[in-house]
């Protein structure tokens, strides 16, 4: 970077981010922000080179080591200014939700964080519900000498303001066991993953059971192989930021049975082992969500298992599963201790 005017470099704040893709009026909204701070000294500054993780502060609040000194061209810790803006217009027509703490940053840095703001009551001429997007401003007191203020507002981070009510709606989006060959009586380990896709969070435990049933109906005649606890609930779609290429399904909606990427609107079950029913010799396998309504969950499968297997007995197949010990020996040798294929 070029000498400013002062003899020296300055810091320079950019702003990016993602937010979760869908809010409502009263609610709350999460962004995940990417701050970068451009600015690089063009000059030697000797007692600036110290690492900032050994860089500390004593108990008289004397900097350790003494010489340290900032570079010019840090940014101390400033506000980052959210704006809400109906689509179509520009930041100056937005509504300001709050400000984010933004944390000092050393020349040439990037930080990334999580913050939640509360959405208002609709303000008098805002659309009640529709397209929006969202505005970050960098430095928005002013409180950091930049050399360029002009990339301090993020480009628009869309969002959509639903009237809807905020309600959790839990669905099962994974169910890893094998797609066939499975009998009564075999020994099972699932993992199972359970997403949130509604726009509100769920704060309270959550049950989910592997169920067993003559019929793919949670029904009097069904039984619960398996039962687990999710703990302290699952996040909703408020609260997980995601990327733009994943809006259209929200990321979550696929009906593959594999193993989808961990994110806070997801919960994962590794479950313990469990022995599958062994008659009768035909029947389905699936997923139940809050199995005894106790929470009374809104829209909900009605009394349908999620993410069905069938389990069907195969002439001359004897049960079989996750059961076992580990191997002893290394793993270049077989069981037997007879090396496979050729050796020299």
């Amino acid at each position: 970077m070029a000498y400013t005017s002062l003899g020296f470099s300055l810091a320079d704040l950019a702003v990016s981010g993602v937010a979760s893709p869908v809010a409502q009026w009263g609610g709350t909204v999460t962004v995940d922000v990417t701050l970068q701070n451009l600015g690089a000294s063009t000059i030697v500054e000797p007692t600036s080179l110290v690492p900032p993780l050994q860089v500390g502060v004593g108990p008289d609040g004397t900097v350790s080591p003494p010489y340290y000194t900032p570079s010019q061209a840090d940014a101390a810790g400033a506000t980052i200014g959210v704006f809400l803006v109906p689509r179509g217009r520009g930041p100056a027509s937005g509504f300001k939700l709050g400000t984010i703490e933004a944390p000092a940053l050393g020349q040439n840095n990037i930080e990334q964080f999580r913050a939640t703001l509360a959405l208002p009551d609709r303000p008098a001429g805002f659309p009640g519900r529709g397209p929006y997007t969202i505005r970050l401003v960098a430095n928005d007191d002013r409180t950091v000498l930049e050399s360029n203020y002009r990339n301090n507002v993020s480009p628009a981070i869309p969002i959509q303001i639903t009237a809807a009510p905020a309600t959790p709606t839990l669905r099962v989006v994974s169910f890893d066991l094998p797609e066939r060959g499975l009998i009564p009586g075999d020994v099972i380990a699932p993992r199972i993953q359970v997403a949130n896709i509604g726009n509100a969070s769920l704060t309270s435990d959550v049950e989910v059971a592997v169920v067993a049933s003559t019929t793919p109906d949670f029904n009097l005649g069904s039984s619960i192989v398996s039962l687990y606890t999710i703990p302290g609930g699952i996040g909703g779609v408020n609260s997980t930021p995601m990327p733009r290429s994943a809006r259209h399904s929200l990321g979550v909606l696929d009906p593959r049975h594999a193993i989808v990427a961990p994110r806070s609107d997801l919960a994962t079950i590794n479950g313990e082992l469990a022995t599958l029913p062994t008659s009768p010799s035909t029947y389905y396998l699936g997923v139940v969500v809050d199995p005894f309504n106790k929470l009374n969950l809104p829209n909900q499968p009605a009394n349908r298992l999620e993410m069905i297997k069938i389990v069907s007995a195969i002439p001359g197949e004897t049960p079989s599963g996750v059961v076992g010990g580990a191997a002893t020996l290394p793993f270049q040798f077989p069981p037997d201790g007879v090396p496979i294929g050729v050796t020299y």
